[in-house]
């Protein structure tokens, strides 16, 4: 096979370069490359949603939308919920809005314009703008006007009473009063160490937080009418996420204790400092672990004589209430699923969920009352619910919802009449009839794992038609796969793509291989996976065999694609398996984990001497697809932007160098300058999937294509 390499620099089309492999594709296909009912641009139309509020009163919605890299505030009224785009950002610059936040008197609303610094300090600016492009805190009248600058990058802290927000940086807190003439940071308070999780008391005159230090954390509270800061916790723990009492009393928080490896539940009282623990998790590594790593926006919350808090105790991440007196939890989610997302109501009696405990390949909302535990199941079928934005009333909630044809969009639900109203249109362009529905698999492993799949499948096609099939693996690897259009932007895309390849006549597989979430604690945390061993890259082989039986599929003509621990996985199935997996294309993935575990800076997580680091080291390189460079033969595309932050620029470099130093591989590549990991600019990730398809058309469709 000859060696090709195609180099793009932030690359405007999916056109190849002129002498690329596309002119040579002349050759009869194997399988015949059918006219694709849509293009990969009208099945990426869609506008992703996200950060869902509502007002504190009245009937008013506010969320985020990507409407084809045209990022923008969007906001909806009752009673008719008609959307208006509030701001006017009308360029694919990549440049990311976050920290969506109503006034109190919900009339006003502050953001984010901008994403956040590498490693060296620099910010994502991925069309290259000479001037320096930074980020700020905005401020934007519903009633329009032109968004007005309040301040550099902050983490904004609305405050429940006044038009005032906080913020911490650098061991110091910050407030801006929004409705003066002239607005002007004042500085409240400093501490020695690290602050962080700002919090309002009830009546907006106290700040709560948390300051890192030494190896724990502490408790604080600043009196702002007083000026007077109080320390309340003072152990040798880490005290985190300090929540008020309704009454702003007392204080609720979590405590990872030393030498433990549960945690615990404790309160302590503002005016005299006693604490008191509620309860303590098991002292086990797994099941007394608080699950911060997919706890999400959910880490702890005061409701109505209740704390509700996240803990895997039966295996399953799930939420517990118990009373705010002490007593024993009761656990909210009890069936098998995970809790992914939750929000208290207003007045603090229910507490609303995003999980799949009713179906475990999809995402189910509903409401638990705390007091007793009844649930309300609002999205309970073959649907994907998450993002839940209660009324401030209680009769209305507002979430984001998908199913396998439908892509994200805002819904509004009434509870007592059960309307349901979507919240704007869908593209015209988009393919909503042409899209086929996935269909849940389950196969197991070597070693005896039952792995969970999507199977998508071109309709009509019929048993003995050698389709090409193409296997798509997630990043993370804490993720897991939906039937239907995912709660995550990145994955919307894959989705898209994945539905594009069945369009154009590929079979296509995505599977959730263990270390994922979404199958409980122990599919989570299996031994030896990752750098440890790579135990689940016999997931991807056995996905492999499973579509090698499928009588549809032609067992010598079958990909890999993903991006991340996915490109990882893509990487892994090439150097080790290329006599199954005939061509591969690979996004940003790991591919020397010795060398990832330096960036993270976690060589020394095995053992304090040289030898047992070194030991660490070599495991991590036979877990990593370089280990296996010589008895890799199938094609590769390698796809990497140069500001990620994730995965170093370097591991495609050093890839690239290894293949080209064995000289027998053919492999392409696709770089993008100034884009991060995620790839912020709509037009890359179209180039991504036009020149992914074009390439599994050349290698996969037609085998001959190898000169």
């Amino acid at each position: 096979m000859r060696q090709r390499a195609i180099v793009l620099a932030l690359v405007a089309s999916a056109l190849l370069l002129p002498g690329s492999p596309r002119a040579a594709a002349t050759e009869p296909l194997a399988h015949a490359l059918q006219e694709p009912a849509f293009t990969i641009e009208q099945v990426m139309s869609y506008a992703f949603p996200a950060e869902l509020i509502a007002a504190p009163t009245g009937e008013r919605i506010a969320w985020l939308a990507n409407d084809q890299g045209l990022r923008n505030v969007w906001v909806a009224e009752g009673p008719d919920w008609r959307p208006r785009r509030l701001t006017s950002y009308l360029e694919d610059d990549g440049q990311v809005l976050s920290g969506l936040t109503f006034t109190p008197d919900g009339e006003r609303l502050v953001y984010l314009y901008g994403g956040s610094p590498n490693r060296s300090g620099e910010l994502p600016n991925p069309t290259s703008e000479i001037e320096a492009v930074t980020t700020d805190l905005w401020l934007i009248d519903l009633e329009g006007g032109e968004p007005e600058r309040l301040a550099g990058a902050v983490s904004p802290v609305m405050s429940p009473t006044d038009a005032k927000i906080v913020w911490a940086r650098d061991g110091i807190a910050w407030q801006l009063d929004l409705d003066a003439d002239s607005p002007q940071r004042e500085e409240l308070f400093r501490v020695r160490s690290d602050l962080s999780d700002l919090r309002w008391s009830p009546d907006g005159t106290r700040l709560a937080f948390s300051s890192a230090r030494d190896g724990r954390s502490i408790l604080g509270v600043f009196d702002l009418n007083e000026g007077e800061l109080r320390w309340l916790t003072n152990s040798a723990d880490r005290d985190n996420l300090p929540r008020w009492s309704p009454d702003g009393t007392r204080l609720a928080f979590i405590r990872l204790l030393a030498g433990y490896q549960g945690f615990s539940l404790s309160t302590v009282d503002i005016a005299s400092g006693d604490e008191r623990e509620l309860w303590r998790a098991p002292d086990d590594e797994q099941q007394g672990r608080y699950p911060t790593a997919i706890a999400g926006d959910y880490n702890l919350m005061y409701g109505n004589g209740f704390l509700v808090f996240p803990g895997e105790m039966t295996g399953w991440n799930h939420l517990y209430a118990i009373p705010a007196d002490g007593g024993e939890p009761r656990d909210l989610t009890p069936e098998d699923g995970v809790v992914e997302n939750a929000k208290l109501s207003a007045d603090g009696d229910w507490v609303w969920v995003s999980a799949n405990t009713q179906s475990i390949d999809y995402r189910q909302l509903g409401r638990v009352r705390l007091s007793d535990g009844q649930t309300e199941w609002l999205e309970s079928g073959q649907s994907l619910a998450w993002n839940p934005a209660p009324s401030g009333d209680g009769s209305w909630i507002a979430y984001i919802r998908s199913d396998a044809r439908d892509p994200a969009s805002v819904y509004l639900r009434g509870l007592s009449s059960e309307i349901i109203t979507r919240v704007g249109p869908l593209s015209i362009e988009f393919p909503l009839g042409q899209l086929v529905e996935p269909r849940q698999v389950v196969f197991e492993t070597a070693d005896d794992w039952q792995i969970h799949g999507q199977l998508f499948v071109p309709e009509g096609l019929s048993s003995g038609a050698d389709a090409p099939a193409v296997i798509f693996m997630h990043g993370g690897s804490r993720r897991q796969m939906l039937l239907g259009w995912h709660n995550r932007g990145y994955y919307h895309g894959a989705y898209a793509f994945n539905q594009y390849l069945v369009a154009k006549g590929y079979v296509v597989l995505s599977v959730n291989y263990r270390s994922g979430i979404g199958y409980g604690v122990d599919f989570r945390e299996p031994p030896e996976y990752g750098w440890r061993g790579a135990s689940e890259y016999q997931d991807i082989v056995a996905a492999g065999r499973y579509l090698q039986s499928l009588s549809e599929v032609d067992p010598e003509r079958i990909g890999l694609w993903g991006g991340s621990y996915g490109g990882y996985l893509t990487a892994m199935g090439l150097a080790r398996d290329s006599g199954l997996f005939k061509a591969g294309v690979d996004l940003h993935g790991v591919h020397d984990w010795s060398e990832q575990l330096r960036w993270y800076g976690r060589g020394q997580i095995e053992g304090p001497s040289e030898a047992e680091r070194e030991r660490t080291r070599q495991l991590a390189f036979r877990s990593s697809p370089v280990a296996d460079i010589e008895t890799w033969t199938s094609p590769v595309l390698i796809i990497h932007g140069d500001d990620d932050r994730n995965v170093p620029f370097e591991a495609s470099i050093d890839l690239v160098a290894r293949l080209r130093q064995k000289g027998d591989i053919h492999f392409e590549e696709i770089y993008f300058i100034d884009d991060v990991h995620g790839f912020l600019r709509h037009e890359n990730w179209l180039t991504v999937f036009r020149a992914a398809g074009d390439f599994f058309d050349r290698f996969l469709m037609n085998l001959e294509n190898e000169e």
